[in-house]
């Protein structure tokens, strides 16, 4: 619907349908993603959440007619982040906008949560799913998001992944990580 919405404004606009069915890269809540899109952009992020951008970015590149095809569009967007350019682009914009672009290199400048639990496997075998609507919750719940219209949002808080859907896991192993700055709910979101 939003392509076709798009395409009757004469606008040149694509759409991904992408996997929904475990959270992108590993890391939930602002601060914490923040700091993956950091390692992202130099090179060292997760798979999934790299792969993604990249192609997201070689999108844009192509729609914005900076390249004439779009494997071309890819090689610029992996130029971009193989020559550091994408992450220097990125400290530019945080500095426009009042920020300070040094907490891409020093993370302790971001908000950083007072505490963390972990969820451990209660058994061997191998993660056959990840509900990301849950771990979003669970996130929301120790106020990773807003939960009502005037919810306050913590930004050191949320879920860091240690394993995704096919991974093998041991009994006793960590699966996750809940970083919170308050004991209020956190045992609601641990379940």
């Amino acid at each position: 619907m939003m392509v076709l919405i798009g395409r009757r404004l004469d606008k040149r606009i694509q759409a991904l349908i992408t996997d929904m069915n475990q959270p992108l890269g590993y890391a939930v809540g602002n601060a914490l993603e923040v700091m993956e899109a950091s390692q992202t952009l130099q090179n060292v992020g997760p798979t999934d959440l790299t792969r993604l951008s990249l192609e997201l970015a070689a999108r844009m590149i192509y729609a914005g007619k900076a390249a004439a095809s779009m494997d071309q569009a890819r090689e610029v967007a992996q130029r971009k982040l193989l020559d550091g350019s994408g992450y220097r682009k990125l400290k530019e914009v945080i500095q426009a906008q009042g920020g300070n672009p040094q907490v891409l290199d020093k993370f302790e400048l971001l908000p950083n949560a007072t505490g963390a639990r972990e969820i451990t496997s209660p058994r061997a075998g191998f993660v056959s799913a990840i509900d990301a609507a849950d771990v979003g919750r669970a996130a929301a719940m120790i106020g990773a998001g807003r939960e009502t219209a005037d919810g306050v949002i913590d930004p050191a808080v949320g879920v860091i992944l240690e394993v995704k859907v096919g991974e093998r896991v041991e009994s006793g192993s960590v699966l996750c990580r809940l970083y919170h700055t308050r004991e209020e709910r956190l045992e609601e979101a641990l379940k």
